[in-house]
């Protein structure tokens, strides 16, 4: 697994990248913000799950590392849905948001810290998977 130092930064640099697309791309006030709620809410539940998978697989080999990252794999599923679950609140208490402009934010960042965090994982493996 690539180190924390190397993959937390580039978790939170992908929101960042989103984050600066609301502004370049040509979008109203409410979808710039709701897009920004995305952003903000996945990079930080990316950041906590990338914690989460650094801690619980540290000094671990064999089944228990396959263990331990399966625990975490299914407690980052968890942390995302509840993060989108508040995000949804947020945007469905204020109708001046945009739910659309928030799900993309938030699904476009996930999707690329998931990619991510399988890259780490496989950078770990002594498996050669061909790419």
């Amino acid at each position: 697994m690539k180190s924390l130092s190397t993959m937390l930064p580039l978790t939170l640099a992908l929101g960042g990248v989103v984050a600066a697309l609301a502004f370049v791309l040509p979008l109203d006030t409410s979808s710039r913000d709701s897009a920004l709620l995305g952003a903000l809410i996945a990079s930080a539940a990316g950041a906590v799950t990338m914690v989460l998978k650094n801690l619980l697989g540290k000094g671990l080999t064999g089944n228990a590392a396959l263990k331990a990252l399966m625990t975490a794999q299914g407690l980052s599923f968890l942390l995302r849905l509840l993060a989108i679950g508040l995000g949804a609140i947020v945007v469905r208490q204020n109708e001046a948001l945009s739910a659309m402009a928030f799900v993309i934010a938030f699904f476009v960042v996930s999707l690329g810290q998931q990619a991510l965090e399988t890259r780490s994982l496989l950078s770990g493996s002594k498996v050669k998977v061909i790419s």
